[in-house]
């Protein structure tokens, strides 16, 4: 089971979690460190969207700005997924 920090948050999409000191995101890579995502600034190309762009399965989501700074730490379980569970095949 992998410990984090209280300070980071999960998000509503598996293997992203927000610091709550820094206001950034991060992903959990497959060899357990956490790489910070790059903010995308809004600007007239991308409509205004302040935030970061993930990648769930396969498909690009979107997390604004207003969200992960609503999220709170909390008690939570993270689950661990087996890279087999994860096939689509």
């Amino acid at each position: 089971m992998i410990t984090f920090p209280p300070e980071f948050v999960a998000t509503k999409y598996p293997g992203y979690f927000w610091n709550i000191n820094d206001e950034k995101l991060y992903s959990i890579k497959v060899t357990g460190m956490l790489r910070p995502l790059k903010f995308n600034k809004p600007n007239r190309w991308n409509y205004g969207f302040a935030g970061y762009k993930v990648s769930v399965n396969g498909r690009h989501r979107y997390l604004h700005l207003e969200y992960l700074k609503a999220l709170s730490p909390k008690r939570q379980k993270v689950p661990l997924y087996d890279k087999r569970q994860l096939s689509l095949f």
